[in-house]
């Protein structure tokens, strides 16, 4: 997890919060979780993730990051994609296309983090005057 910090503390701890949340989900559908137990932590997840591409794009404007607007799009999209999913979520019979959907959602949340939050990194660390 530490490989996936950007160096600022709340984007940091909303980063492993996720983890966490997923990490909790995961357990419950090994033990048989209900869908409605599934979908409550999808709806909390998109809450969040809501507010953490809030926060994120805020200290991104913070410190002048370039590719603010492309960043932005990619929010845009991967809200749209993790939205998509539960549509899926509410006509799973099965722990097993539950657990499809928790996964992809998880899947799309690691590639944005390693890909798209990865290249600000070093902006977030270096004073404004070294960024340009």
């Amino acid at each position: 997890m530490e490989s996936l910090a950007v160096g600022d503390p709340l984007i940091d701890a909303q980063h492993r919060a996720f983890f966490d949340e997923v990490g909790a989900v995961v357990l419950a559908l090994a033990d048989g979780a209900s869908r409605a137990v599934v979908q409550r932590f999808h709806r909390d997840f998109i809450i969040s993730l809501a507010r953490h591409f809030r926060d994120e794009e805020l200290l991104l404007a913070r410190i002048h990051y370039p590719d603010l607007d492309h960043h932005q799009a990619e929010h845009r999209a991967l809200m749209a994609s993790v939205t998509a999913l539960a549509e899926i979520l509410a006509s799973a019979d099965s722990l097993a296309e539950m657990m499809v959907v928790v996964r992809n959602t998880i899947t799309t949340l690691i590639e944005h983090m390693a890909l798209e939050d990865m290249r600000y990194r070093r902006y977030v660390s270096q004073p404004q005057a070294e960024r340009w």
